[in-house]
């Protein structure tokens, strides 16, 4: 190999094998005089002071470099440089923004003493680990982006700032532990991270920034802190969360647009008491969903909210306060037979029960009025053969409403007929006991096991339904305070028992 020696301001201390060479500065800048004709270096330390130029020569001349040690070495400041991105200022401990991007480095070690990775600084780049120093504040947007080979990162609580989308795209990433208290979790953060599986998170911030778990397919399970106020659009679009629980976060104000949509294995919801405004297409195409306890102050079911989750209770899910159901709220419910329409509900939007191709009765007895529609609101029902139950005063303004007209309109209640046809039915042999407390009722049965739980309001609403096989059964009451219910019980060996309680 063959060096200059710039012998007024630097020194070389070059050994090693081939490919491995150990440099040593005293002035910063000067890299590119030090390596001589040999761009084939594979592992590279440098000691002493480095800026932004010297970064920038590994990344476009060193195009073979796979391991860089900085443990020794001291970032300074430089201005003036011309580079790509535009930025001609970089400030003294700090890793240059696009330092490393797009490099084949797969080792870094970092200096002690750095306060800011700059935007893009390792973005793209091979590396597989990397320990971030805990002098470390600042980690700027994109940092580590693209980093295919990443699979493990822990980022210090000296860290106060992350930016947007730091490890998006690091598809090999399968654990984050993030020890810095968090105001919000940036947008992006995670997205498209699709080993994740594993990320802990301290419990402190208040919003989750759009798409930040965006196609983390791999990630069961997440839990929210009590502090969270938002969550942002694609917050965790196409995850793979099995079960959403909000019921600790009493200050959630807002759920963004498609915040939990396309999540295969999403099975049940908590929303919790908060009352947050709800974006449109929260749980869209969530086909495995099978229950989801919104908030039982909900007024508005935004668009597209439920579409394609056809395993849902068609009886139970829409909360008792609701007043509009948007456009394709419910579409594809082809499982549904029957839905009580709450009694304040006033609008039906575009399609919103379109496709429910097994739709055999709607109870819309507790309406006072007729809702307002928006078009093919039962778009594929075959509404000639549907049962729509009201009440007397409203049979003939539903006999002349399009779209309503063309059921087969029937003064009665459907849900209150169906709960004497259960009573009079109850074997009276079945031992069950029923515990009535502060927000619960416990069911316990003597004998045979209970198979399924069914309960109702007064106006014949379903409030609850569940099977099971326990001889013990807790159901949480305290969404329905101050009601009166009816609550009907079946045994495994077909036995009956119900009883009313006010809650």
């Amino acid at each position: 190999m063959k060096f200059k020696y710039l012998l007024a301001s630097l020194s070389l201390t070059c050994a090693m094998a081939a490919g491995a060479l150990d440099i040593t500065t005293v002035e910063a800048g000067t890299l590119a005089s030090l390596t001589g004709d040999d761009k084939d270096i594979t592992t590279l330390k440098i000691s002493g002071p480095v800026n932004a130029a010297d970064f920038f020569y590994i990344t476009d001349t060193l195009t073979s470099l796979t391991s860089l040690d900085l443990s020794d070495a001291t970032i300074e400041a430089v201005s003036g440089l011309k580079t790509a991105t535009g930025n001609t200022e970089f400030a003294a401990n700090e890793i240059p923004h696009y330092a490393l991007f797009g490099s084949k480095v797969s080792s870094v070690v970092l200096p002690d003493n750095i306060t800011l990775i700059g935007e893009g600084a390792f973005g793209n780049t091979a590396i597989t680990s990397i320990e971030i120093p805990e002098s470390v504040t600042t980690i700027s947007n994109y940092a580590f982006t693209g980093c295919n080979s990443l699979t493990d990162i822990t980022v210090p609580s000296t860290v106060t700032t992350l930016g947007a989308g730091v490890w998006m795209g690091c598809t090999a990433l399968e654990k984050a532990t993030i020890l810095t208290q968090l105001e919000e979790v940036p947008e992006n953060l995670f997205a498209n991270c699709s080993s994740l599986s594993q990320v802990q998170l301290q419990p402190t911030y208040k919003s989750l920034g759009n798409s930040a778990f965006v196609n983390c397919t791999k990630l069961a399970d997440f839990s929210f802190p009590a502090s969270l106020v938002s969550v942002g659009d694609k917050a965790f679009y196409n995850s793979g969360l099995t079960a959403v629980n909000l019921a600790g976060a009493s200050s959630l104000a807002s759920i963004g647009d498609f915040a939990f949509a396309k999540c295969a294995a999403l099975e049940n919801v908590n929303m919790g008491d908060a009352a947050p405004v709800l974006g449109k297409g929260i749980f869209f195409d969530d086909t495995a969903l099978v229950q989801v306890q919104l908030p039982s102050s909900t007024t508005v079911i935004p668009a597209f909210t439920f579409k394609g989750t056809s395993s849902l209770d068609s009886d139970n899910t829409l909360p008792s306060t609701t007043q509009s159901i948007g456009d394709y709220a419910l579409c594809g419910w082809e499982n549904a037979t029957s839905i009580i329409l709450p009694e304040d509900t006033r609008y039906l939007g575009t399609g919103a029960m379109e496709g429910w191709t097994s739709l055999q009765k709607i109870g819309a007895e507790h309406l006072s009025q007729v809702p307002e529609l928006g078009s093919d609101v039962w778009a594929g029902v075959n509404q000639d053969k549907v049962y729509l139950y009201v009440k007397e005063a409203t049979a003939a303004d539903f006999n002349a409403a399009d779209q309503w007209k063309e059921f087969k309109v029937t003064i009665g209640a459907s849900g209150v007929d169906n709960i004497m046809d259960d009573a009079a039915a109850v074997n009276g042999s079945a031992n069950v006991d029923f515990n009535v407390g502060d927000g619960y009722i416990r069911i316990e049965s003597q004998g045979s096991p209970i198979a399924a739980v069914r309960i109702y309001d007064l106006n014949g609403r379903n409030r609850y339904a569940a099977a099971t096989d326990s001889n013990s059964v807790t159901v949480n009451t305290s969404q329905w305070r101050g009601s009166v219910l009816l609550v009907d019980v079946t045994l495994a060996d077909g036995a009956r028992a119900s009883i009313k309680v006010s809650i």
